[in-house]
């Protein structure tokens, strides 16, 4: 049975941060969960281990930032909280990696936190913490909405779930998981599969035949995936980018969440791994990445 036992969340108290904490409610309701509220105090790089910053370190009183950070995070906690079982957690250095420590230390089964896009460019630029939390977490990892517009229903409302595949065989345990996550929550389970090839680069007009050969072996490796994993799911075969075939299937299917194989980012496991942060930039849902 999947169930996360703890919830790590981590927040700066931002306007991102506040924007998802509806989100980890809910969530933390569904599944009966801890919610360990994390905030991490961002220090000169001197404070924990690079020179650069030296000259500054005599400016910085350590103490008073600390004893104002435990103040606001138990504010926060209290006033946003105080309904569901919640640890409070004040660390200091890099957030990232705070995070990625924190949850494996706390036994975490779920990360969830915003995407913090800003700006003009928010639309292409992934916020460099949640990227560098999606690159080493070891657990799954709950991402916001990137978009100023959120499509889908709180936790305790959902009713559909997209799982975006690749072909890589790595991606039956991430189909076995969104099966048996589907299931035991009563959602109703998509399949979308962007298939290798036919975009730009070869498309229906320019030619028809190698266009229906690429979609007739990604239908056979995805029914091939399928029966491995004892599902018979609806699937979505579309050309194009990643990132873009996962946000039309997940708006033409309404889904309330995306699950996709998140795997080691900086290894050769598959296009839809190495597409995870556009997914994630590009989706009108939050993305559960496994």
């Amino acid at each position: 049975m999947i169930t996360f036992q703890r919830i790590l969340f981590p927040t700066d108290f931002s306007g991102q941060s506040a924007a998802i904490i509806p989100a980890v409610k809910a969530m933390a309701k569904r599944f009966g969960s801890e919610v360990v509220v994390l905030h991490v105090i961002d220090l000169p790089l001197a404070w924990y281990g690079a020179g650069e910053a030296a000259a500054w370190s005599a400016l910085i009183n350590t103490d008073l930032l600390r004893l104002e950070g435990a103040t606001a995070l138990d504010r926060f906690a209290a006033q946003h909280f105080s309904d569901i079982p919640v640890l409070r957690r004040l660390e200091q250095g890099d957030a990232a990696r705070q995070i990625a420590d924190i949850a494996e230390e706390q036994h975490a089964g779920l990360i969830m936190m915003p995407t913090r896009g800003y700006g003009p460019f928010r639309a292409v630029l992934l916020g460099s913490v949640t990227a560098k939390v999606l690159h080493d977490a070891h657990c799954p990892v709950w991402t916001g909405v990137h978009a100023d517009q959120l499509t889908a229903h709180p936790a305790d409302r959902w009713k559909r779930v997209l799982c975006a595949l690749d072909s890589d065989p790595q991606d039956l345990g991430v189909l076995r998981w969104a099966a048996e996550f589907a299931a035991e929550q009563a959602l109703e389970l998509r399949l979308v599969h962007a298939v290798q090839g036919a975009d730009r680069t070869i498309t229906q007009e320019s030619d028809p035949g190698m266009y229906d050969f690429l979609f007739d072996i990604a239908r056979q490796q995805i029914a091939k995936m399928q029966a491995e994993a004892g599902t018979n799911l609806d699937v979505s075969l579309r050309g194009g980018s990643v990132g873009h075939v996962v946000r039309e299937a997940a708006l033409g299917s309404q889904s309330d969440l995306i699950v996709i194989g998140r795997g080691v980012l900086q290894k050769r496991l598959g296009r839809l791994r190495s597409s995870a942060y556009s997914i994630v930039r590009e989706a009108p849902c939050p993305v559960m990445s496994i």
